[in-house]
């Protein structure tokens, strides 16, 4: 019998038989480790690598920080000019006269969460909320460029600033401790408004809270989200809400980019946060247009 790496056809007799089996045995053995050294292959570089090199290395992220930060704080001072200014649509009639406020986001908008993400991409695995609040409990997420620049600004001129996050409730204590450590202003706890894992905490009602409150002159965000309801929708409905507001870009509205996460992903699985890593990838490549 020739070598059995060339899969050639086994003498007959029972030497042969065994040979044979072997053979076989030989054959799958090569094929399983051809397939684990595929999927090793395609593991090993996680989907979002270039998003968290782009945000943790690139001058252009920290160019466009800069630039929606240099902008919101040019809209900041129109809006305080300007009584009947709102950036929240969630405000009803009668504002005018109340105090001014900013809604700002916290994660990939004041806090670079890149870290995290990073590790995730080590990891070869996925967001949960078990591994942020071990990554919270450090405290040590940077400013976004520009975020504290604004907020100083905001604050130097009476305006209050309000947090909304979808953050955990229970990551109050190490939110507010990266808050604090990095100077920048949190008035008091009622500021920071975090989710309680109930529907009363969803960004657009936390929104009507405040609206209810304050004059909202800007909102500021990395998340559809974090301006409109709404954007937990297919990609095709998260466009036209998009062109539906489209005079407020860039004027009530500010968004930073955040190529990492966000629900403009999690609309391109359907949110079904169940699936497994493969398994979403399996749904959003075909999304790709040539």
């Amino acid at each position: 019998m020739r070598n059995c790496r060339h899969f050639t056809v086994v003498s007959p007799g029972p030497s042969g038989a065994v040979r044979a089996v072997s053979c076989l045995l030989l054959v799958a053995l090569t094929l399983w480790l051809s397939g684990c050294q595929t999927r090793q292959a395609r593991h090993s570089s996680h989907e979002a690598l270039s998003a968290v090199l782009w945000a943790q290395t690139s001058a252009e992220y920290a160019a466009s920080a800069l630039q929606a930060y240099r902008l919101a704080a040019v809209n900041l001072d129109l809006a305080l000019a300007d009584p009947h200014w709102t950036a929240a649509l969630e405000q009803r009639d009668a504002y005018t006269g109340l105090p001014p406020a900013v809604i700002i986001d916290l994660d990939q908008t004041v806090l670079d969460t890149s870290r995290y993400n990073a590790r995730i991409i080590l990891e070869f695995g996925g967001h949960s909320n078990r591994r942020f609040a071990e990554w919270c409990r450090d405290s040590t997420a940077p400013a976004i460029p520009g975020a504290k620049g604004f907020l100083d600004h905001a604050a130097e001129q009476g305006v209050t600033v309000i947090y909304i996050s979808a953050r955990a409730e229970a990551s109050r204590d190490c939110t507010t401790r990266n808050l604090r450590a990095l100077g920048l202003p949190l008035e008091r706890q009622a500021h920071l408004l975090l989710n309680d894992g109930t529907p009363s905490t969803r960004k657009t009602l936390q929104r009507a809270r405040v609206a209810a409150q304050y004059r909202v002159l800007l909102l500021v965000g990395d998340d559809l989200n974090d301006f409109v309801s709404g954007a937990k929708s297919d990609p095709d409905t998260r466009r036209a809400l998009l062109k539906a507001h489209a005079g407020r870009w860039g004027r009530e509205w500010v968004v930073l980019p955040n190529p990492m996460f966000g629900s403009w992903e999690a609309s391109l699985y359907g949110f079904d946060h169940s699936l497994l890593r493969d398994e979403r990838l399996h749904r959003v490549l075909p999304q790709l247009q040539r």
